[in-house]
C-alpha cells in the first residue's frame, strides 16, 4: 500500500532548514485494518538538485514541532541525486495506527550542533516539495514523485489469529497440538536468507510457511472416495505401502517487496502459506 501526503495547503511545508510531511492515516486504516497486521512501513523521498560541497547530515523526526521524537540520522551527498532515500518507519506507523488521529507527520531537519550559530541550509531538494521560499513554501502535490509511505501488511482475510475466539477456533481446527498424530497443519518458519539463500526479497525477511504431516488412517479424514478406499485398504493390510498422504488443502499468497535496480516492486507470491491439510 502506498500512503500519499495529505492535500491540505499547509501540508509539506518546508524552510531552508526543516521540511514537514503530513499524511492522512484514514487511508492506511482502511487498507490495513488492525495495526497488528502491519509488517513494515518505509518513508521514501526522492533527492533532487543536489549542490552539496561534502555531505549533509539530516535527521528524521516522528511528529511535528515540540512533540517530535528523533528517529534516525542520514548523510546526504551529491551521490544521492535522483535517487530514493528510504527510512524504516514501521514503529511510528504502529504507534499512530493504535491512536485515533486522522493525520500525523514527519519532520526532516538539518543537524545543528548546540551552541553554534549554524547558517547551513539544505543543499538539495526533495521531489514534490518546494522549500525555496522559506516559511511559505508548500508541497507540490501535482508533481509526479512526492514523498510517500510504502506499507506491507498481512491480508485481513488471512488474519484469523486477530479475530474473535469463536472464529479462531473454526479457522485453526487443523492446527496440530503436541499430541496430534493425525493429518494436520504444523508450524514452520522459513528465513529467506538463512534457509533458502534468497537475498532478492527485501520484505518480509521470512514467514510462517507451515506444512502438513500426520497419519491418514481414518476414513472420514479422506478427501474423496479413492482416498477412503485407500485408507480402508491400508487398515485391512497394515503392511501395504499404498496409503493416503497428508497434503495441503488451502494455501494463501504472501505479499513481498523487492527491488529491480532502484525501483521497488510489490507482488504476491501465490500458494505460499499452508492454512489447512487433507488426506489425498
Amino acid at each position: 500500500t502506498v500512503l500519499n501526503p495529505t492535500e491540505k495547503n499547509d501540508t509539506g511545508t518546508g524552510t531552508k532548514k526543516m521540511i514537514q510531511m503530513i499524511f492522512n492515516l484514514s487511508e492506511i486504516r482502511k487498507s490495513v485494518g488492525d495495526y497488528r497486521l502491519l509488517t513494515s512501513a518505509e518513508l521514501r523521498i526522492l533527492i533532487k538538485s543536489t549542490s552539496i560541497e561534502k555531505e549533509q547530515r539530516v535527521e528524521l523526526y516522528q511528529g511535528l514541532g515540540e512533540a517530535r521524537r528523533h528517529l534516525v540520522s542520514r548523510f546526504v551527498s551529491n551521490h544521492w541525486k535522483d535517487k530514493w532515500m528510504s527510512f524504516d518507519v514501521t514503529e511510528s506507523l504502529h504507534t499512530w495506527l493504535k491512536g485515533t488521529d486522522d493525520e500525523q507527520g514527519f519532520e526532516l531537519r538539518l543537524f545543528c550542533e548546540c551552541g553554534l550559530n549554524n547558517s547551513e541550509v539544505f543543499g538539495f531538494k526533495i521531489s514534490g516539495i518546494d522549500n525555496s521560499r522559506g516559511d511559505k513554501s508548500t508541497m507540490q502535490l501535482l508533481t509526479k514523485q512526492p514523498p510517500y509511505i510504502l506499507t506491507m501488511s498481512i491480508p485481513q482475510n488471512s488474519s484469523s489469529h486477530l479475530t474473535s475466539r469463536r472464529k479462531r477456533s473454526t479457522d485453526t481446527k487443523d492446527i496440530c497440538t503436541a499430541t496430534t498424530e493425525t493429518c494436520c497443519v504444523r508450524s514452520l518458519y522459513i528465513d529467506f536468507r538463512k534457509d533458502l539463500g534468497w537475498k532478492w526479497i527485501h520484505k518480509p525477511t521470512g514467514y510462517n510457511a507451515n506444512y502438513c504431516m500426520g497419519s491418514c488412517t481414518y476414513i472420514w479424514n479422506a478427501e474423496n472416495k479413492y482416498s477412503q478406499i485407500l485408507a480402508l485398504y491400508k487398515h485391512h493390510n497394515p503392511g501395504a505401502s499404498a496409503q493416503p498422504c497428508c497434503v495441503p488443502q488451502a494455501l494463501e499468497p504472501l505479499p513481498i517487496l523487492y527491488y529491480v535496480g532502484r525501483q521497488h516492486k510489490v507482488e504476491q507470491l501465490s500458494n505460499m502459506v499452508v492454512k489447512s491439510c487433507k488426506c489425498s
